[in-house]
C-alpha cells in the first residue's frame, strides 16, 4: 500500500502522478522482492530536473520523495520518465542507499556513486530509460578516471555535509560547466562490474559499494 504523506510541500500532485507512482511501485516489487508493501512518498519538488519535470529520492527505507512539475508540457514523458525513476530509488531502498537510516556504510564519495550508478543502469535496463545522468558514452575514458579518482579523493562526511561539494559532484560543476559527474561516473564503473564478473545489475542489489568495485579490480 502506497501512502502519501498529507503535509507535503507538493500535495496537489498527489492526483497526476497517482496512477504512475502505484503502477510502476507494484511492477518493480515483481523484480525486487525485498521492497517494502507498505511504501511513503513525500511529494516535493526540491529535487526536480527540470528537463524531464520530475525527480526522486530515496529518503528512507520506507519513504521515497518524488517531485512532478503540475507545469510540465510534454505528460507522456514526463510520467515515462516518472516510472523510471520510481525504478531507480526503488534499486536504491534495496541497497540501503537512504539518507536516513542508510544499511550502508560510505567511506569516500565514490560509495555514493557506485550506488547511483547501479540504481541507473537498473533503470535504464528494467523500466527501458536513457536517463541523461547515465549517458558518459561522450566522455573519454581519461575524464571519467579523473572523475572516479577525484570522488575518491572526498571523505564521505564532506561529501554530505559540504553542500557545494555535493552538488558540484551529484548536479552542476559551475568551474567546468559539468554536469552529473557523481552518476555518470557510477555508471561507467557499475558497466564494467558487470561485464568483467558477467552477472546481471540484479544481481548486484544486495551488494555494496566495495564488493561492486573488487569486481572491476578482479
Amino acid at each position: 500500500m502506497i501512502t502519501y504523506l498529507a503535509d507535503a510541500p507538493n500535495i496537489k500532485a498527489k492526483t497526476a502522478v497517482e496512477p504512475t507512482v502505484e503502477a510502476a511501485y507494484s511492477e518493480v516489487r515483481q523484480f525486487l522482492p525485498e521492497l517494502p508493501v507498505d511504501m511513503q512518498v513525500w511529494l516535493d519538488n526540491s529535487y526536480l530536473i527540470h528537463e524531464t519535470g520530475e525527480g526522486g529520492y530515496s529518503y528512507a527505507p520506507n519513504v521515497i520523495s518524488i517531485a512532478f512539475d503540475l507545469a510540465f508540457k510534454d505528460k507522456k514523458a514526463q510520467r515515462e520518465r516518472l516510472r523510471a525513476t520510481i525504478f531507480h530509488e526503488a534499486f536504491h531502498l534495496v541497497q540501503g542507499h537512504t539518507f536516513e537510516k542508510p544499511k550502508v556504510i560510505y567511506k569516500t564519495a565514490l560509495d555514493a556513486a557506485i550506488y547511483e550508478g547501479c540504481a541507473t543502469v537498473f533503470e535504464r535496463e528494467y523500466a527501458r530509460s536513457s536517463p541523461l545522468w547515465g549517458n558518459y558514452e561522450q566522455h573519454g575514458e581519461e575524464l571519467l578516471q579523473r572523475w572516479r579518482d577525484g570522488l575518491f579523493a572526498v571523505p564521505a562526511e564532506v561529501y554530505y555535509n559540504d553542500s557545494a561539494v555535493y552538488k558540484k559532484w551529484v548536479f552542476y560543476n559551475e568551474e567546468t560547466g559539468e554536469r552529473w559527474r557523481l552518476y555518470k561516473t557510477g555508471t561507467w564503473l557499475v558497466d564494467q562490474a558487470l561485464k568483467k564478473s558477467k552477472l546481471g545489475i540484479l544481481d548486484l542489489r544486495l551488494k555494496n559499494a566495495e564488493e561492486i568495485v573488487g569486481m572491476i579490480e578482479v
